[in-house]
């Protein structure tokens, strides 16, 4: 409860083996906590934020490294059998599997109008995935580019996508998708050739990036 900022206190707990990763994310009164620790991932209501509790918890895998919501759906990725999980949450306590994708090990995902832009880490290889048929999601086109990709972040105009390389060196880069037959990278930005980048987000023509020794940075791409 942080109604006093100054004195937080907490109101409930929702218990799980040890791990050093979850993701959680919020959808229509539950949280979905994703984690590496070989619990599934589990659901919790918090309609009623002064008694939360944990109302269900999806065992068709045994951990994952990141989860994603969007519309309505689920993804799940860095888990077994699958690269990708994909649930509908119209019931939200209830989350029912619909699609798969699997190709590639996936380490983080932005998913915009109808297509999962993902990152395959070990490969350095940049995914763009069709899911208008969220049932059978299929690849449209890839690249692999000299780094260590991380994250992704699609202007809404989908003309723009914004990559993070997580290694040492690590460089923000931006690349042309207007042409899935001539996708190159136009920019790139970098603050110390020893630092990593971390996860970005676009919004309002910019990016909010996280770096491991170099804070939260805020950059201006009006012009790509």
């Amino acid at each position: 409860d942080v109604t006093n900022a100054n004195t937080p206190f907490e109101l409930n707990r929702i218990p799980g083996d040890g791990s050093i990763w979850r993701d959680v994310k919020y959808w229509d009164n539950h949280v979905y906590i994703g984690t590496e620790a070989d619990m599934g991932l589990q659901i919790v209501d918090v309609s009623d934020l002064d008694n939360i509790f944990l109302v269900n918890t999806i065992l068709d895998f045994d951990n994952s490294h990141n989860i994603h919501i969007w519309e309505g759906y689920l993804f799940v990725i860095g888990a077994d059998t699958y690269d990708i999980w994909i649930y509908d949450l119209s019931i939200p306590h209830n989350p029912i599997l619909v699609g798969t994708w699997n190709e590639e090990y996936l380490h983080d995902i932005d998913v915009y109008n109808n297509k999962v832009y993902g990152m395959g880490i070990y490969s350095s290889t940049a995914y763009i995935i069709d899911i208008s048929d969220i049932t059978n999601p299929t690849t449209l086109t890839s690249w692999t580019y000299p780094g260590m990709a991380h994250d992704a972040a699609v202007f809404p105009d989908e003309q723009f996508l914004v990559t993070a390389d997580e290694m040492e060196g690590g460089h923000l880069k931006i690349w042309d998708i207007s042409n899935y037959d001539n996708i190159t990278e136009i920019s790139s930005f970098q603050i110390d050739n020893s630092h990593s980048i971390h996860n970005i987000y676009f919004k309002d023509n910019l990016i909010i990036g996280s770096w491991y020794a170099d804070g939260t940075r805020i950059l201006d791409v009006s012009d790509p």
